[in-house]
């Protein structure tokens, strides 16, 4: 070998002891690649990733919101703060307008009421047959109902909206007969119902239906077990005389005429018009009246 290629061999070997290390610490430093024709690429573990531009999302369908279900509005109901009297003639107003219009209040001066303020004997099947009103007021006897419950306030009020009265003299009324109390008792003696003890008149506005035959037949027993039935026909009655319809009040000249509040509300007492007995009760009723002796019971 000449010194020529004798120098060439020892170069290559120079040049590739040189080379191994610096490979193995190549292949030391890139850790796990993967060889391809020689060339390093890294393995799909630890390849990057391609970017990969995302599909568009799809946009939903709009749905039509559906247009609100329009519920009816209600008109607020305006409590009537005081009922006062309709002339003769006049549009009476019906049991469920005057139900609306009384205002609630809890003030109850005859909490032993209670049962018979409670007991609604329309909505337990109780109708108002045979009745004077029949006689006299073709639709009065039907319209007589007791249809409501409340304190005996309410009741009164609801009864003096009914039949177009002034309330106050409805209250009046009730103090002078039995000072609110239903369980009232009066006019004392001959035949009755056994309930009554020998009792002709009962409840609040002293109905004489618990007689027998009685003065007011087809009342018993819902004068006696409900205070609203015995508002509602006792004021019934009033209405009647007080739209003229008693004729048999026309006796002599007395000088019965439609329009005269206090001689039907002494007609309630004595049967008269104007008698003396009428016109003593009438003077007690306005007493009260005037003296609005409800307020302190």
């Amino acid at each position: 070998m000449t010194q020529t290629k004798r120098r060439a061999l020892v170069g290559v070997l120079v040049l590739a002891l040189a080379v191994i290390p610096m490979t193995a610490a190549l292949a030391l430093h890139l850790g796990p690649f993967a060889r391809t024709s020689g060339l390093r690429i890294p393995s799909a573990s630890h390849r990057p990733s391609a970017s990969v531009t995302p599909e568009p999302t799809a946009m939903a369908t709009p749905v039509a919101t559906p247009a609100p279900t329009l519920v009816p509005t209600v008109a607020p109901v305006t409590t009537v703060a005081y009922f006062s009297t309709l002339g003769p003639g006049s549009t009476l107003p019906t049991d469920a307008q005057c139900a609306r219009e009384i205002a609630s209040n809890p003030w109850e001066p005859r909490a032993q009421n209670r049962t018979a303020n409670q007991t609604n004997a329309y909505a337990q099947g109780f109708r108002l047959h045979g009745s004077y009103l029949a006689s006299y007021g073709p639709g009065y006897e039907n319209r007589v109902t007791g249809n409501f419950t409340g304190t005996t306030d309410q009741i009164l009020r609801w009864g003096a909206c009914k039949w177009g009265f002034d309330e106050n003299t409805v209250r009046a009324q009730a103090v002078v007969e039995s000072s609110w109390r239903q369980s009232t008792l009066g006019d004392c003696s001959g035949k009755t119902q056994p309930e009554t003890n020998g009792c002709a008149s009962v409840g609040i506005l002293q109905i004489k239906g618990a007689n027998i035959p009685a003065t007011h037949p087809g009342t018993w027993p819902a004068a006696w077990t409900s205070t609203a039935f015995n508002v509602d026909y006792t004021l019934a009655v009033r209405r009647l005389c007080y739209e003229g319809k008693e004729t048999w009040l026309r006796s002599g000249t007395n000088g019965y005429a439609a329009g005269d509040l206090w001689g039907c509300i002494g007609r309630w007492y004595s049967g008269g018009w104007h008698d003396a007995g009428a016109n003593k009760y009438i003077q007690k009723v306005q007493s009260t009246l005037a003296a609005r002796t409800w307020t302190t019971l």
